[in-house]
């Protein structure tokens, strides 16, 4: 199958390598190219439009719904199933939606490793279609079809990810208090471990937190962005998940956007 995929950052250039694998022929496009002449085995292309030209299927994982839009144009004279696997937000996924008969709005779980080792959870909504599923199984270990309607697959992740990112300031606040009373963090994790509040972000983003290394996995400024697309399509008041916003901005200000989520410790 011929593929096009825009975006290979931290997420698209795991998904990149493993449509790679899969033996398909995949053209790529980044706004900076040199991230795109990084995918062994594609081509790559100068334009968004060349690299969807005459593709069975498009795959978008670019950092919003802004950056979705510039790149994919009007689409003109594409027939093949577009993947909109960025986590864009309702109104855009909505919006979106509109410019492509064949439209699956197909968010993903999981960061930079799950993306590289073909592991991640894809959430996916709309029509389906043969050739979504192909991509699917090549670039994850779980596919989850949760409705008939596009925005049903966002909504979906944006409650998973309100989840996560509120999870992390409570996490390093504990590991604070943890360091307040003389308790060493590492060891607490390591009690932590195998018990009824175990995960593997306590464990992950923890050791991140306990040793200041936040080389990204995923980064903060993505992870504020997916927290406020949450309480945008929520409406209402949500006090807690407002206080978390706060701290991924304080920890925006001090310059911690490109680092691992985990940064937001140093705002808690």
């Amino acid at each position: 199958m011929k593929v096009g995929l825009l975006g290979t950052g931290i997420m698209g250039s795991g998904l990149a390598r493993n449509i790679v694998a899969a033996g398909h022929e995949l053209t790529v496009w980044n706004r900076s190219r040199e991230k795109a002449e990084g995918v062994e085995g594609a081509h790559v292309a100068d334009t968004p439009a060349e690299a969807w030209d005459g593709a069975d299927a498009l795959v978008t994982m670019l950092a919003d719904g802004p950056a979705v839009h510039a790149a994919v144009g009007g689409l003109e004279g594409f027939d093949g199933v577009w993947l909109q696997m960025s986590t864009i937000g309702v109104v855009w996924t909505e919006q979106l939606a509109a410019r492509s008969a064949h439209f699956v709005d197909a968010p993903v779980l999981g960061s930079r490793q799950p993306a590289w080792d073909g592991e991640l959870t894809v959430l996916a909504s709309g029509a389906r279609d043969p050739r979504a599923d192909e991509i699917f199984a090549a670039v994850a270990a779980k596919t989850s079809w949760v409705g008939d309607e596009p925005g049903e697959a966002t909504r979906m992740k944006l409650v998973f990810n309100t989840l996560v990112v509120l999870s992390l300031p409570a996490l390093g606040q504990t590991l604070q208090i943890a360091e307040r009373l003389g308790v060493d963090k590492e060891a607490f994790l390591d009690a932590v471990k195998g018990s009824g509040i175990d995960s593997q972000y306590t464990q992950l983003r923890g050791r991140a937190m306990a040793t200041g290394d936040f080389a990204p996995n995923f980064p903060l400024e993505l992870a504020r962005k997916d927290l406020a697309l949450a309480l945008e399509a929520a409406g209402d008041a949500a006090p807690i998940a407002e206080a978390a916003l706060a701290a991924y901005d304080r920890a925006l200000a001090q310059g911690h956007g490109r680092d691992d989520m985990a940064a937001v410790v140093r705002a808690v």
